[in-house]
């Protein structure tokens, strides 16, 4: 079995010093294999990396990080933690407008102990469902372009997609609609194996989240791939977590999403 997660760690808005100590509780505590992290920054030179920091205090050896970046001397963008070396990385760009508000969208891929693992953030402007579209689509070609066919499990793509369950970049993943002219199927593992709730990522109950004033809303994924051969990549179990404090400081403005997949 490989357990993953999924959290959007929020850069270092609000009380950071305190919310990364929350982080690290809820990381000790959910002792995933993989974790997927998103809004990660990092100095240029190296220096400060907030990806690091949480690896480093929570035991895990493997760190690939894929940003941009988003100001001078300071890089933004994705992480990869893993308890086995990170043996590949690399990191693609995504399809991405220029609009106020938003940065060069990233899929980072790092393959660990030999499985594939894809961790993205999509573009979250509300009215652009038509990029995050085109996002989709070149994440499914990057997946089948570099996934290695002979891996022991169907290749890992987990991120916040900023889209809602029954958005058409959402369905194009899961099998249930086409984009131009292209389909193709992942797992989604919340509505494989979770419960009968909503599966909210985004909730009013947290109060950075309410701060925005946005409604409540799905939009953190563990997505799997599918072998029907011998049942391995199967999700067997789903979870949203880091939904409340454990310390008094809520870890994030995000829920977390973790998964358990048949290996």
């Amino acid at each position: 079995m490989l357990r993953v997660l999924t959290l959007n760690c929020w850069n270092v808005s609000g009380p950071w010093k305190e919310r990364r100590e929350e982080i690290v509780l809820w990381l000790r505590q959910l002792d995933a294999d993989v974790v997927c992290l998103q809004e990660i920054l990092a100095d240029a030179d190296g220096t400060r990396n907030t990806a690091r920091w949480l690896a480093e205090r929570t035991g895990y050896p493997g760190v690939a990080i894929g940003g941009v970046e988003a100001r001078p001397g300071m890089i933004f963008g994705n992480a990869v933690l893993s308890r086995r070396p990170i043996d590949h990385d690399a990191t693609y760009e995504l399809p991405t407008a220029s609009r106020p508000g938003d940065v060069q969208r990233l899929l980072l891929h790092a393959r660990t102990g030999g499985i594939d693992v894809f961790c993205t953030h999509l573009t979250s402007l509300y009215e652009c469902g038509e990029q995050r579209e085109r996002q989709v689509l070149r994440i499914d070609e990057l997946i089948a372009e570099h996934a290695d066919p002979s891996s022991s499990l169907p290749p890992i793509l987990a991120g916040d997609f900023n889209a809602e369950p029954d958005s058409t970049e959402i369905r194009f993943l899961t099998g249930s609609t086409s984009l131009h002219g292209r389909s193709t199927y992942y797992q989604d593992a919340w509505r494989v194996a979770g419960g009968r709730e909503p599966g909210h990522t985004w909730s009013n109950a947290n109060p950075f989240a309410a701060a925005e004033f946005e409604p409540e809303r799905r939009i953190d994924y563990v997505f799997a791939g599918w072998r029907r051969d011998d049942g391995r990549g199967r999700i067997t179990a789903c979870s949203v977590v880091c939904d409340r404090p454990l310390t008094g400081t809520w870890p994030t403005d995000h829920f977390g999403v973790l998964a358990d997949i048949a290996s």
